[in-house]
């Protein structure tokens, strides 16, 4: 399976860059900083909630965090019973500060983080949910990442979509795009609508919140 090297090389560039700040989004130490990302980024909260909400009762089982970032999604799948929880991400000081933080939050028995690209990379293991959060918006060809994991065939697949709002488009395309030299795609409802039924999940839904999609993927 090709992977384009252009598709992926600015998003890596870009998140190799920012973990630390990357990770102050989601971060619950700094009351006051969380407060104020709450307010003002209002749909990273409300898709932690959504997806978690979907995940239901982690007891027991396993997770793949595609994208994973600085793992706090990862971390959090472990502090809510998870026994095995597997973060992949392309960006190598990602990795590094999300091991970091795994050990610090004492779920690194359970967490573990390896930096590869995940079309690229041989999974030898069934998980009973695969996760992509903030995945999908610097993907430009998602239909090889919908099929791959259809393939690992998850018990749930859980992901997000940003849509394209005039205003909120504009300002990331700015500052994503030109600034940053990081693409960001979008993703309408028919768009998803397709990309899920050709790669064959059992059966999905579409769940919309603030200025995107949840997408939720049921395996055989």
């Amino acid at each position: 399976m090709k992977v384009k090297s252009e598709e992926i090389n600015g998003a890596k560039r870009y998140f190799d860059r920012v973990p630390r700040q990357w990770d102050a989004f989601y971060s619950h130490e700094n009351r006051l900083m969380y407060l104020v990302n709450n307010f003002l980024r209002k749909g990273l909260y409300q898709r932690c909630q959504l997806a978690f909400q979907t995940c239901g009762d982690l007891t027991g089982k396993s997770v793949l965090d595609i994208g994973c970032g600085t793992g706090r999604y990862s971390i959090e799948c472990a502090k809510r019973g998870a026994k095995r929880v597997l973060g992949i991400d392309f960006a190598p000081h990602m990795i590094e500060f999300s091991q970091g933080i795994s050990k610090q939050m004492n779920t690194d028995q359970t967490c573990e983080f390896i930096c590869d690209n995940f079309l690229t990379h041989s999974f030898n293991e069934h998980f009973d949910i695969t996760l992509a959060m903030g995945f999908f918006d610097y993907i430009e060809t998602p239909a090889p990442v919908f099929d791959k994991i259809a393939q690992l065939n998850p018990g749930i697949f859980i992901a997000s979509f940003p849509r394209f709002t005039p205003f909120w488009g504009l300002q990331r395309k700015i500052r994503y795009r030109w600034f940053k030299k990081c693409p960001i795609y979008y993703y309408s409802e028919d768009r998803l609508n397709q990309l899920f039924k050709q790669a064959s999940f059992a059966a999905f839904k579409l769940v919309p919140y603030g200025r995107g999609f949840i997408g939720i993927g049921y395996g055989e």
